[in-house]
């Protein structure tokens, strides 16, 4: 059996959560299918020439030479299945199925993008406008379901991240055929050794400081959550890594005595350390490779409920909730000045992370959906 999987060529070699979790699913298919002929990695580039124009902004335009290319690969060599890494990959979808009706096409969404598209135009307002984005996004909004819906009726098999996004799948868009495949733990974590936490008083968020939800994320603990900690704990710093920070959020970061650090190779001595990971999310789909890795190397985590969503992680057991800035503040600072009790939650987190979303895990998830789809 051989197989292609379809990526967005990466812009630089940071790794992102989308690359990592690609990377995870073709090691997994190759594992399956071990002959070196029988699986290969397909990287289509997007027309920068024309930008994100089309209503549904899920969708990417590709240049039309690799997309071309890809259709006569396809008639040559005649794969089993096609992975398609992400409906913003929707004109590749189309046009293989144009020319191959028979091929059969697994879709994995990411995120439904239709509805993380609706939550960040809702951001983009000012709040007291918020209640008008319906009639705002009507038709923006509108294309993006009809692209999701779209592939999921070209698809044999969607794939999604959490059990969450599974039943968002069925009520949103109907009718698919919704495997779960959870998020990976990145494999660098296993080189950290965690910083002595009643040393450490280093608060850190992690995030693409280039995507919507993460801006708003730094901004509320730059200017709501570190000014009320300090009062309790005077030595606490926030350090904010992540890929392409622009000069906002730079300002912002250094302006209110905190720490950046941007495009970071080796995340293991980000997080050696810090004390605690604070990941206030609002908005988002899928599940947060931070809060995996965070908890995978037993750095303490407090955050939303937004950010640990799919998980099945509990509060008090392996995070610590908060949701107002002056909860975060709370939180992460007995985090921080009862180390040893935050270690033990770690632990747990620690836990229940490497059993349920390591690679094992990950092989009998991948697994059970390709039986499910007939493709084993």
């Amino acid at each position: 059996m051989s197989f292609i999987q379809l990526v967005v060529a990466e812009r630089d070699e940071t790794p992102s959560g989308v690359s990592i979790r690609n990377k995870s699913n073709f090691e997994i298919l190759s594992t399956l299918w071990p002959a070196k002929d029988r699986g290969r990695i397909v990287s289509l580039r997007i027309d920068k020439s024309l930008g994100l124009k089309s209503r549904a902004r899920i969708v990417a335009p590709l240049l039309p030479q690799d997309v071309s290319e890809l259709v006569a690969d396809c008639r040559r060599q005649s794969p089993d299945f096609i992975l398609v890494e992400g409906v913003i990959l929707f004109q590749a979808i189309v046009a293989l199925v144009d020319a191959l009706p028979e091929l059969a096409i697994i879709v994995d969404m990411h995120n439904i993008e239709s509805i993380l598209r609706a939550q960040m135009d809702r951001q983009r307002l000012p709040r007291p406008l918020r209640f008008l984005a319906p009639y705002i996004f009507h038709r923006q909004w509108r294309a993006s379901r009809q692209v999701e819906k779209q592939a999921v009726a070209i698809a044999r098999q969607i794939w999604v991240c959490s059990g969450a996004d599974a039943m968002l799948a069925n009520d949103f868009l109907r009718n698919c055929s919704a495997a779960i495949v959870p998020n990976p733990i990145p494999a660098w974590m296993q080189t950290v050794v965690p910083a002595p936490k009643s040393m450490s008083r280093e608060v850190l968020f992690v995030g693409h400081l280039g995507y919507g939800p993460n801006k708003q994320a730094v901004a509320f603990l730059c200017n709501d959550v570190m000014p009320h900690l300090r009062k309790s704990v005077p030595d606490a710093v926030l350090t904010v890594c992540g890929r392409h920070p622009k000069r906002r959020i730079t300002a912002l970061v250094q302006s209110s005595g905190n720490r950046l650090r941007g495009n970071v190779e080796n995340m293991a001595d980000v997080y050696a350390t810090a004390a605690v990971a604070a990941i206030p999310l609002r908005d988002g789909g899928g599940t947060r490779l931070k809060v995996l890795e965070a908890m995978a190397i037993g750095c303490p985590v407090v955050a939303t409920e937004k950010a640990v969503e799919g998980l099945g992680v509990l509060p008090d057991v392996h995070y610590r909730r908060a949701q107002t800035h002056e909860e975060f503040a709370d939180e992460i600072a007995d985090v921080l000045n009862f180390p040893n009790f935050a270690a033990e939650m770690a632990d747990r987190a620690k836990l229940f992370t490497l059993t349920h979303f390591g690679s094992k895990s990950r092989v009998d998830a991948v697994r059970t959906a390709l039986a499910a789809g007939r493709f084993l």
